[in-house]
Order: C-alpha cells, then structure tokens, then sequence
C-alpha cells in the first residue's frame, strides 16, 4: 500500500538549495588569514610555506577527517575501574578517531616545528597559521598538543643552561625529544596540572605538597623509557585535568606553606616486579562537560608520583608562566580558528541557500550582519598573530638587522626587549579577548544558519559543535578577570613603568607614519592610549575592578594599529574598509566610511565583499 504523499520521506533538500553547502580551502577563501600569511611571512619564503599549508588545509576539510571527529564525538572516552573478575584497574579509553587525528597533529608537525633545530623566527607564525586551519577539525586534539608545546618550550629553557646537572639535563631532554618528535609511535603529549578544588586559577591554595624523599630499596628507580625518576614525592589531589591520556606532566606543589614549585613527572614508571605501573597516579573520574567531549578531562589522585623539580626552590609560578604564555597563546589562535571556521560555513552556506527566491549572499540585510562579524574577526586575527610574531622573535632572539621589510613585525616592532614587553602585556590580552568574541561570534555563525545551525548532523557544517568546544576557552587558562588581574601585575609590577612606555611608544612610532587620510584613527588611538595611560596611574586595585575596560582598550587600539598597517601595506580597498569599520563599530561612533552620509548601497557592496571575497560571490583568488 503507498504512503499518502504527504507522509512520504522527504530527501530533506528540498526548498534550501540546489546543491549542498561546500567548505573551500580556508588559506584560499578566508581573506583575513590569507593577509596575516602575506604580511608576516616574508616574500622570499612564502611560494614554500604556501606549497605545505595549502595541501594541509585541503586535507583537513575532506570525509576522512570529518569522520574521525564524528567517531570521537560518538564515543567519549571511558575509564575501566575494575576487571571482569572485580580486580581493581585504571584502564583510559580513547576512541579510534582521537587517536588518528591526535598522529595527524603530530605527524604535520604542530607541536614540533618551532622547537626543531633550523627554526627561524617565523616558525611560530608557520605553526600557528596551520593551528588555525586544525582548530576546527581536530576533535579538541589541540589541547594535550597545546600543552606538549608549553611543556616543549619550559624545557628548553632550562635545557640551555650551562649549569643544569647533568641527570636533570639527560631527562628534560629526553622529555623534550619526545614532545617534538614528528613520529607518533614515539611523540609525547603533556598535561598541565594546576586546577585544585579550593584555588582554581589562583595557585597561592595549591593544597598538592612535594617533600624531597630518599629512594627505598623496593622503589621502582626509572621511568618506562628507563630514565631515572625524580628524589621528590607528590601526593595531592588535581580537580581539573586535561590531556589524562598524556605520558607527562608539568604541575605545581608545595614544598612548603606559600613555598609553590614547578615539577615534571612521568605518568608510568617501570615496576620492582617487571613491567609498567603508574606513576602514583590514579584517576577518581572522568569529567561530564558541556563540550570538549572527547578530550579525556579527569580528576586525579596523586600519592607519592615521583618527580623533578624544575627550577628553584620556590619558583613554580614564574616557572608555569613559561607554560602558560604558550598555551594562552594557542588558546587565542584555537578561538580564532573555531570562529573562522564558523564563518567559512556561513559563507558556503550563503552561497547555496535560497530565501524567498534569493541566494542568502544577494540578501543586503543578511551580508552585512556577516560583514560585521568578519570585521570584529578580523580585529581578533590581527591581534592574536601578532602576539604570535612577538613569540617567535623573543623565543629566537631575533636580531632586528636580520628581517627585512616594512610590512611584518620587524616595521612593527623596533627591538626585540620591546618584543618581550609587549608580549608580557599582550598575551593575556589576546588570550581573553579572541575567546570573548570567538564565543559571541559563533552564536552569531549559529543564528546565520537558522535551525541548521542547531543541529548536529554532518561534521563539515556543524557549528553548533564549535560552540560547544570554543566555550571553553573563555575559561581555560583562566577568565576574563584573570587575565585582566595579569594585565595589571604587568603594569604595576617591577617592570610596569618599561612596559607602559613601550606601548605608548609602539603605538606613536607607528600612528607617525601614516598619511593623512589615517588622521581620524589616529586621533581616536592617541584619545584612548592617554585614558588607558590615567587608568594606569590609578592603584592596582582599581585597574583590577577596571579590568574589562582595560583589556578592551588595549585589544581596540592594537587591533587597529595592524588592521590600518595591513591597509597601507598594499592600499587594498577592502582592508581599508575593515580598518575603519573596525574603529567604527568597537566604539560605537560613526565615521566618514560607516554613517548615514554614505548611500546604503555603498555600504552593501563594501559589505559584500568584506563577507564574502573580493568578487563579492565566493572564494577570493589566492595570489601565491
């Protein structure tokens, strides 16, 4: 018996378009990320850069990769308790597709390429171009990896020291080989445990304690790489853990009340009775999140894990900030990449959908809320790669003479202390403000796909999920109010006044040179450089309660400063319209490009191809 028609299965195309929406390769489509290659990658070296990170970003947007995310997704890890027969055991399960794509990460290099050998200073803006791309479609693999590369970079660090001993030297580079090797079967990831139950971000109440113990005869005297374990016991109890399926840590305890220090510590050892044990750590559970569903996130039992001090005696918190600075980093560029990967669907999603007879992208009202989303994302790009820049010359110790051009960090950038500075400064800065509006952004990329957008089916144009996930980085490695705390120990610490200089100085010498179609910008910059300047004659107290302000200032005028250079860099009229639009809509004030003066069908066709590519239809020409 046939269905009345009504009751029969629809396909479920009908009335939304002719062909499905279609993701493009994003170092292609994605205007913005395509400008942060040219301006901070010198001529000479993109046409090979180019050749690498256009193949990777294709590959990431094929079934394959889309597959191992669904499988990550439908399977969360799982932690075995006990054996069939009631023996207790800690058994992490991850799924298929975390694993693969974790390799992937790996295997491309994402954690290795700025700490290999022949790394020049732009190997961080490389890395971070290609974290970008991965941020979308790596299932949260970007975690542990972000993690390995903080813990990649604070070994170093001590690795260059002449003075290291030479057991601690054989083991931190052991470690460190293991972190930034492109072999998976031998690449290590690393967890980073600070959160505790009474301090979260504040690790002045790490309740976790560390006690210098003499080895016992029956104690299991090497790692399971048979490298010898640390003379110093951890027991303690970490609340908020990531990358629980890592092989390593870096964490902080106490040796003594107020005295915190910074440790590594394998995750297995080799046991008295042959084989592989646990490194005194157990887990208590697996964590129930809102996202982020399959990055394995526990909490921990710590008794008696054996482990190194790295430093002095009492220098964890500067210890960890080496670590942090890394992973706030790639906390910034992760948002970003998230949200752009938001906006890409919006795109292919305008291109095909129909409504009320019209392709979206012909709808005014519809590109100019996209319009605004892609300025307020270009902002966030601009000043997120540049806090990139500054780590790969500070890490590098660039000399200034060496990197040549205008465009790029070193016309940005006079000296590498300065480098240093506004790296200290911004860092938090970017960290808090990219993940602030990749959230609102992606709410916005949701709402632009109508119900579509809710639903979770096909990974290729699952925004919701990159919701889901980006929340987090709103809260990882701390909330707006704590990085808004970091910025004021920056100005109110021993070297605030040098800082505060340095910007102030950064943003003259570069507003100097611009012509006189900048002055209006120019004007509005040097307005809120001289508030933020009162701001900061205030107490620390009160640049604390005015935090969200200050961190807003400061992103604003940084953000403008690139947006306005990129612009000069080569008089492209779409960039010159972002600048504007960037200063107009970050402070509510209407200007010569962005006010009821201008006709509204001007005003379309900028926003057309703000949002959709120069040709204002679709992908934008790569010129490379």
């Amino acid at each position: 018996m046939a269905l009345p028609r009504e009751l029969k299965p629809s396909s479920g195309t009908e009335g939304f378009f002719q062909t499905p929406p279609k993701l493009e390769n994003q170092l292609h489509e994605d205007r913005f990320l395509r400008r942060i290659f040219e301006f901070y990658i010198p001529k000479a070296e993109q046409p090979a850069l180019y050749s690498t990170l256009a193949p990777f970003a294709a590959s990431i947007l094929t079934p394959e990769i889309f597959a191992y995310v669904s499988n990550a997704e439908a399977h969360p890890p799982t932690l075995a308790t006990h054996t069939t027969f009631g023996a207790p055991t800690q058994t992490l399960r991850t799924p298929p597709g975390w694993q693969i794509l974790q390799s992937l990460a790996q295997r491309s290099g994402l954690v290795a390429a700025p700490h290999l050998p022949f790394a020049t200073y732009i190997a961080r803006t490389s890395q971070f171009l290609a974290n970008h791309l991965w941020a979308a479609s790596c299932a949260l693999t970007s975690c542990p990896l972000a993690m390995a590369d903080g813990a990649a970079a604070l070994l170093s660090c001590h690795l260059s020291d002449p003075t290291l001993p030479s057991l601690e030297r054989a083991v931190f580079a052991h470690a460190f080989s293991r972190l930034t090797n492109l072999d998976p079967k031998v690449a290590w990831t690393s967890g980073q445990w600070m959160t505790e139950r009474p301090g979260g971000s504040d690790v002045r109440n790490t309740e976790t304690v560390a006690r210098l113990a003499p080895f016992g005869p029956n104690d299991p005297r090497t790692d399971a790489d048979g490298n010898a374990l640390g003379p110093y016991l951890i027991s303690g109890f970490k609340w908020f853990s990531s990358a629980t399926d890592a092989q390593m840590t870096i964490l902080l305890a106490a040796e003594a009340p107020g005295v915190i220090s910074a440790f590594y510590a394998p995750l297995h050892r080799a046991s008295p009775a042959g084989g592989i044990e646990s490194n005194g750590v157990s887990i208590q559970r697996l964590k129930n999140k809102l996202g982020t569903r399959p990055l394995p996130t526990a909490e921990l039992v710590l008794r008696d894990m054996r482990a190194w001090r790295i430093g002095a005696l009492g220098a964890g918190v500067r210890e960890i900030a080496t670590v942090l600075t890394i992973t706030r980093v790639q906390t910034a560029i992760g948002a970003c990449g998230g949200w752009g990967r938001g906006l890409a669907i919006n795109r292919a999603w305008a291109r095909v959908r129909r409504v009320q007879g019209k392709l979206l992208v012909d709808v005014p009202a519809h590109m100019r809320a996209l319009a605004a989303e892609s300025v307020r994302y270009a902002g966030a790009m601009a000043l997120a790669f540049f806090v990139v820049a500054l780590l790969g010359v500070v890490e590098r110790l660039v000399s200034f003479h060496s990197v040549s051009g205008r465009a790029g960090i070193k016309g940005l950038v006079g000296s590498t202390e300065g480098a240093r500075l506004l790296l200290r400064l911004l860092t938090p800065v970017a960290k808090a403000r990219c993940a602030d509006r990749a959230v609102a952004g992606l709410v916005k990329a949701v709402e632009a796909m109508g119900g579509v957008g809710y639903v979770e089916d096909e990974q290729e144009i699952n925004v919701a999920r990159l919701l889901r996930d980006g929340i987090v980085n709103a809260i990882w490695e701390g909330t707006m109010d704590v990085m808004a705390a970091d910025v004021a120990r920056v100005v109110c610490g021993r070297e605030g006044p040098l800082a505060k200089r340095t910007f102030v100085r950064w943003v003259k010498e570069n507003t100097d040179t611009w012509e006189a179609e900048w002055e209006g910008i120019r004007a509005a910059l040097g307005h809120e450089v001289r508030f933020l300047e009162a701001i900061w004659e205030r107490g620390e107290e009160e640049i604390k309660y005015r935090g969200r302000r200050v961190l807003e200032g400061l992103e604003w005028v940084v953000a403008a400063v690139l947006l306005v250079e990129d612009a000069r860099r080569d008089g492209n009229g779409v960039a010159r319209e972002v600048a504007w639009r960037w200063v107009a809509y970050e402070r509510g004030k209407s200007t010569e490009r962005e006010d009821l003066e201008r006709l509204w069908t001007e005003s379309a066709a900028w926003d057309r191809k703000i949002a959709m590519g120069e040709d204002g239809r679709g992908a934008t020409q790569a010129n490379l």
